[in-house]
């Protein structure tokens, strides 16, 4: 048992050394409360035991906390393969299109801007890191490709957290992954 930390969980304002001092002479005995300076009645060995085995982590506790580090592990992982960006074949190869948040809101922009008729051909666009020119049906097929690409990843996500949630173990939240 860790007896200031099982002090502090039962009294947290406590401040060690000030409020009490925990020892160990050594002598085999264990560490023990050698000075007790707070209103409240020092609690007894039976009840620190008692608060000991309390804070202690249940399995199930473990679960629930494995199955939150795990959601955001996979919410981590969907994020940087979205903005890692996509590969299109729109201009009759495949090409590479960066996909991060300013790339999104480009595109976003320039569909806009065809919808709303303000621009016309060609349409110059970054593909495989180099100025290429696309027609107005290529973007707005680009703009379909980076749709699927984004919720294909976001369905992989909710998916996996869906497994993340039916696990019942910790080698089972453990297996699961990007």
């Amino acid at each position: 048992m860790n007896i200031p930390q099982t002090i502090i969980s039962l009294f947290p304002h406590a401040q060690p050394l000030t409020d009490f001092i925990v020892q160990d002479d050594s002598d085999g005995n264990g560490p023990y409360i050698a000075q007790w300076h707070l209103e409240q009645p020092q609690p007894t060995e039976k009840e620190l035991q008692s608060a000991w085995k309390a804070m202690q982590p249940t399995p199930e506790s473990q679960i629930a906390n494995a199955k939150l580090s795990k959601t955001a592990e996979l919410n981590a992982a969907c994020n940087a393969a979205i903005l890692s960006g996509f590969t299109s074949n729109v201009l009759g190869a495949n090409h590479t299109y960066d996909f991060d948040y300013e790339a999104q809101t480009n595109l976003n922009t320039m569909l806009n801007a065809i919808i709303a008729d303000l621009v016309s051909e060609p349409i110059i666009w970054k593909a495989s890191n180099k100025l290429q020119p696309h027609t107005i049906d290529q973007f707005k097929t680009l703009f379909t490709d980076s749709l699927t690409h984004k919720t294909t990843n976001i369905n992989k996500y909710w998916e996996l957290k869906m497994t993340v949630e039916s696990a019942n173990s910790m080698e089972g939240v453990a297996s699961i992954s990007w």
